[in-house]
Formats: C-alpha cells, structure tokens, sequence
C-alpha cells in the first residue's frame, strides 16, 4: 500500500538536508520496524520519495512523503509506531491512504504559501514596504536561474501569486508570499525578496517557514 505523510520540518532540524532528511526516514522507519517495501536490483532501497525538496534553512509546517509498504496499516497505526523515533522538529501531522493510484505526490503539486520574518538594519514604514512590493509586481522580475540549459536570465513574476505585509514592528517585517510549485519548478521566495530588497533600497535578514503545500489530492486519484 502506499501513503502520503504530511510532516513538519521545525527549527531544530532547519538546516538537515534534503538527503539527510530521507535518510532521518528511513533510519526511523527501520526502528519502527515498519513492513517497508523496497526497489528491486542489486542495490534494493526503501520505496520512500518526498513530493519536493526545501530549501536549507527553511522551516515548514508541511512537507510531503511518499511511502510504500508491503503490508496494509492504518494511518494512526503508522504515527503510532513511527513517532516515537523521529527527532525534535520532525512531527507527522497527517497520513492518508493513496489506494491504487500510480501518480506521483509531485505531479500533483499546485502552489506553496510562504511566510518570511524580515529583520532589517534600521526601521522601515508601512508605506515604503509597501510601495516597494507594488513596484516589484508591476513588471517582470528577471534573475539568473539554473535551468535545464544552464544558468539563464527568467522572469519569476509570473511564479509569485501572491506578495503582502502582514506585519510591521519597528525594523521586523512578516511577508506572505505565495508562489507556483509544480513539477516543472517553483517560485523561491528567497530569490524574490532579493530582489524585493533592491527595490526596497535596503537589505534584509529572513527567516522562511513553508506554511503549506497546495496538493490536488483528486488529481492523484484518476
């Protein structure tokens, strides 16, 4: 059977990455003594596979796993063994069932919401920050990106759905930002307040959770 495991990746383990959180997985599983399934050949290897990687130093209330096991397992039978094996900053928040389907979690993803606690040097106004985010959406946002053919200049613009401060203390900003992710790629919210900054006039620190992934969970289904 397959599941879907929605877990989250906290301060603690922030700057774990994407390889070492698979394996984080598979070691925890493994003391779990879950029925796991494995690949077949000459190196057989747990059938386990995220739906997207995060970015180092990021934190997130929900990333996605894909597991397969051997034999059938309740959702609350599978928290129940693996919980207790995985380290602080790891929860499982929830765990569905993907029946039949042959469909990948990553064919399925939409679009991400972010959060960003923005410290800059000195303080800053409702007003510019504001200001700063309209003259960043009103045209294309081109950066140097790594593509399939190389490093190339792309516009992002048509990646970031969303951009809005949501709070303001003294020199602390809290964006939302909301972007496509997909199979093809995905909006890197650090990219985009780079640039933000730029227009800004003033450089900032950030702090990035993924507050959620947007999975067309009947997509899987068809």
């Amino acid at each position: 059977m397959r599941l879907a495991v929605v877990f989250t990746k906290e301060a603690p383990v922030r700057f774990v990455s994407h390889l070492d959180l698979l394996r984080l997985f598979q070691r925890a599983f493994r003391r779990a003594k879950l029925p796991l399934a494995y690949s077949q050949g000459f190196n057989p290897h747990p059938l386990l596979s995220f739906a997207t990687a995060l970015s180092v130093g990021f934190t997130s209330r929900g990333e996605y796993l894909d597991v397969t096991l051997t034999e059938d397992m309740t959702p609350d039978a599978f928290v129940e063994k693996t919980a207790p094996w995985l380290p602080e900053g790891v929860r499982i928040t929830e765990v569905f069932d993907l029946g039949t389907s042959r469909k990948s979690l990553t064919s399925a993803m939409r679009s991400a919401e972010y959060r960003a606690a923005v410290e800059f040097a000195e303080p800053v106004t409702e007003e510019e920050l504001n200001k700063a985010i309209s003259d960043l959406l009103s045209n294309e946002i081109v950066v140097m990106k790594k593509t399939k053919g190389g490093i190339k200049p792309t516009d992002i613009r048509p990646m970031a759905l969303g951009f809005e401060l949501i709070g303001l203390d003294g020199s602390t900003a809290v964006f939302r930002i909301s972007g496509v992710l997909s199979a093809e790629g995905g909006l890197n919210p650090d990219m985009l307040l780079t640039e933000y900054y730029k227009k800004l006039g003033k450089a900032g620190i950030s702090d990035i959770e993924r507050v959620s992934i947007r999975l067309d969970r009947d997509a899987l289904m068809d």
